[in-house]
Formats: C-alpha cells, structure tokens, sequence
C-alpha cells in the first residue's frame, strides 16, 4: 500500500467515462472497458464510479465475485430491486450497504419523472466476509446539517472499509484519525474544495494514503462535503 510521502491523486478530468442517452459513469479506478496503468484498485477498494441516471431510467448492476456495494445519493433517490423481491429505496442522507455475489441480479432506477439523479456506486473486495450468509442489505442514515465533524457511516461489521462523511465551512479544518495505523485511507471531495495534508482537492478529485494514522485536511469552500474511506490491510 502507498505511504502519505507517495500519496496518488485522482484528479477528476482524467477519470475514464462511460455515457449514453440515459446513463454516465466516470470511473476513478479501471472498470469496464477503462484501463489505465495508474488506476488500479486501492487496497480491497476496487470501484469508485461517480455516476447519473436520466429521469425514469435504469441500469444493471452485477459482479463477477463476491463483494460488498456501497451506494450512496447524492443528488436525488435511487431505487435499488434484486430480482425476486421487493426495491430498496435510498434517499439523499442514506447509504446502502449491499453484499452480493455473482448470481445476484440488481436494477438502479431512477424514479423521477423529470430529474436525474447522481450517486457513488463503491466496491468493496469483502470476500471473506461476504461468502457466509448475509441480509439482503443494509440502510444506514446520516445528517450533514451537523457541520464541521465527520461522521461515521457504518455498514458490516468486519468489513474491510468504513464511511466517513462530513459538511465544512470555508476555512474549517479537520482531521481523521483512523483506529488502526496499519490502515490507509481513500480521500474523494463530493462537492467544495479541500487541502488534505497540503495538497489540493477539487470537486471530485480523489486522494490514495497510507499510513491513515492522522490526515489533517481544510476546506477552501463553504458547503464543502469530504467522503473518507478508511482501508485495513
């Protein structure tokens, strides 16, 4: 795993790009038809897709492995169905946490008339913990109207990686301390601007560091909204 003195940036213009009349995917890591030489996965962090449903449309979503998928709106619902039961759906404010394994099948759809919606499809390479029995999925609230403080966002217990998320003012600063120091951390900036252990951070750049001990980080921005995926191993 990186150390924070070989940190890696994502910036968000070199992101690959998926697109149709109905659906976009920008991917921060290779997925798909995307292949890059820097853009392999980030410890058992495997998928970061930033991406847009059209009014009323829907998307397949399938894995070759077993996995966790994180799903978290962020403009808009998202409304989440496994063939044979009955749809999830999943507001702005919530997360959904869901194992799932090749012989799942999932439909996204967007369910309104007249708005596209945006949400972070993640993945997550849990294949011990995901290859016993496991609920269907998992909603876990959180409220960014209490700024200034990341939030934990948690799913399963003994996954390999957990959600942080917080809302800044301008100027505001902040530090995540992970429990483990072993652990590395994933930085993505939602919206705003950031300085995280003195490098820039726009609108949906993200930032790879190992050694998640203590990461120091400003907002530039007021409003500014910072995800921090803590990593173990």
């Amino acid at each position: 795993m990186l150390t924070q003195t070989d940190a890696q940036i994502y910036l968000e213009s070199l992101r690959g790009q998926f697109q149709t009349d109905r659906f976009r995917s920008f991917r921060t890591f290779n997925f798909g038809e995307y292949s890059a030489a820097d853009r392999e996965p980030f410890g058992t962090l495997e998928v970061l897709n930033d991406e847009t449903l059209m009014p009323e449309c829907s998307c397949e979503l399938r894995v070759e492995k077993f996995s966790q998928i994180i799903l978290l709106p962020m403009v808009g619902a998202i409304e989440v169905e496994e063939k044979g039961r009955e749809p999830k759906f999943v507001n702005s404010g919530e997360v959904l946490f869901l194992p799932t394994s090749p012989d799942k099948h999932y439909t996204i759809t967007n369910p309104y008339p007249d708005e596209a919606i945006n949400y972070l499809q993640i993945r997550v390479n849990d294949s011990p913990l995901l290859s016993t029995p496991m609920p269907t999925g998992i909603t876990v609230q959180f409220d960014l109207s209490e700024k200034n403080v990341l939030l934990p966002v948690r799913g399963y217990n003994g996954s390999s990686a957990h959600l942080f998320i917080g809302q800044y003012d301008g100027r505001a600063e902040g530090i995540f301390n992970s429990w483990n120091a072993s652990h590395s951390a994933f930085i993505f900036v939602i919206e705003g601007a950031f300085e995280v252990q003195n490098r820039l951070l726009e609108r949906r750049d993200g930032l790879a560091l190992g050694n998640a001990e203590a990461i120091e980080f400003e907002a530039l921005s007021n409003g500014a909204i910072v995800l921090v995926i803590d990593i173990a191993g």
